[in-house]
């Protein structure tokens, strides 16, 4: 390697460098001057405030908390239903994919443009 071409990569490398500076520096000054001339629009960019963080998390809160006690309720009406259910045998026969799996199977082969044909079942 010679110098001369190590001395030309070191200056390649720096005006390169200095060219993605001189860019971004221009692209911060061109966001203050349009925070200045619309600082309304700014502030409502940036989001909620400390205070309305702090209000959106209490009321996360008792969102999650409503959620819980729905699901201990349902949990607890699922253990009586469940014996039912175990008793009166499986909702979808063995080795059948259900209509969820179907459904879904089908909404896949639609996106891959391969709608038209019953995905499951034999095509004679």
């Amino acid at each position: 390697m010679d110098w001369d071409q190590l001395g030309e990569a070191g200056t390649l490398i720096g005006v390169g460098m200095a060219v993605v500076f001189a860019a971004l520096l221009i692209l911060m000054v061109a966001i203050m001057v349009v925070n200045r001339l619309a600082p309304e629009r700014a502030r409502k960019a940036e989001g909620p405030t400390v205070l309305g963080a702090i209000e959106i998390e209490e009321a996360e809160r008792e969102r999650v908390a409503a959620i819980a006690v729905a699901l201990a309720r349902a949990m607890e009406q699922g253990t009586q239903g469940a014996a039912q259910q175990a008793a009166a045998g499986p909702a979808v026969p063995a080795g059948e994919p259900g209509r969820w799996a179907m459904a879904g199977r089908e909404q896949l082969m639609r996106s891959r443009g391969k709608a038209g044909r019953q995905w499951g079942k034999r095509s004679d």
